[in-house]
């Protein structure tokens, strides 16, 4: 992936990160139904010098209706074992600078989803931890909560 004009290479994917994505774009695919593209790993051009490959961004649309990477999404989610740390802060300042709205990062290790919205001035001024036994709603999606739990191994 590209951030700030710098090429950062990522490791092979565990099986515990690649579960916990299929269980994220299965939940979130129900919550929002037909209308959207899940995009997997794929670029979102933020900038010039940055498109990161979140682990998932959900854009409105079909696929053929983008000539190109989409730069913006409605809901960004990370999932983070190893990554916890660059997730929580410098890709959620770089969601935030690009004004994306719902920023999600599924805790492997915590078993916790962390929320952030409300982009502003560089950063979110909302966060919130939910547990396995919480439910929350994407800002996209506000009639469908997704489970916490279906989002973990």
């Amino acid at each position: 992936m590209l951030i700030d004009g710098v090429i950062l290479e990522q490791g092979p994917m565990n099986p515990p990160h690649a579960i916990t994505l299929g269980l994220v774009e299965v939940a979130i695919r129900t919550a929002f139904g037909g209308g959207w593209w899940l995009r997997q790993q794929s670029p979102l051009v933020l900038g010039q010098d940055t498109d990161p490959e979140p682990d998932l961004a959900v854009v409105p649309g079909h696929p053929r209706a983008y000539a190109g990477h989409p730069t913006t999404a409605d809901l960004v989610v990370e999932v983070a074992d190893s990554s916890l740390d660059f997730d929580t802060n410098e890709k959620r300042q770089l969601y935030a600078q690009a004004g994306i709205r719902d920023y999600w990062v599924v805790d492997i290790n915590g078993r916790r989803l962390l929320v952030y919205r409300n982009p502003q001035a560089g950063d979110f001024t909302s966060q919130q931890v939910f547990g396995p036994t919480d439910s929350v709603a994407a800002l996209a999606a506000p009639a469908a909560a997704v489970r916490v739990a279906d989002l973990l191994v």
